[in-house]
């Protein structure tokens, strides 16, 4: 699976996650859904179809559920910000943050 500094849409980074481990176990929406915390088992294959948006209280729930170290959490919850928000000044900033996160693998250093 690609690292997540290479995606900008949080919906397409949990789909790529699911299918990624989809292939390597029996793992189902309502299994990933569990895990995260959910009620409802096809919330996320919901969020993923655009159906849904995941919530800032979503966020580290799927995260943990992901199994994503610090830095991931952090560029995470700002690829959902990225996503879902329509303000184009706080789009931006959500971009410049998750930039700032993916600086320190473009030069081959990783700092965490």
């Amino acid at each position: 699976m690609k690292p997540i500094t290479e995606y900008l849409d949080y919906r397409k980074y949990i789909l790529d996650y699911f299918d990624w481990r989809k292939r390597s176990s029996a793992f189902s929406w309502r299994k990933f859904s569990k895990q995260a915390g959910f009620a409802s088992p096809s919330y996320l294959k919901l969020v993923c179809d655009g159906k849904g948006c995941l919530s800032r209280v979503g966020v580290p729930q799927v995260a943990k559920a992901m199994d994503l170290c610090e830095y991931e959490c952090e560029y995470f919850k700002y690829m959902v910000d990225f996503t879902n928000i329509t303000d184009d000044g706080k789009k931006k900033d959500a971009l410049c943050k998750m930039e700032a996160l993916r600086e320190p693998f473009r030069c081959g250093l990783v700092l965490w």
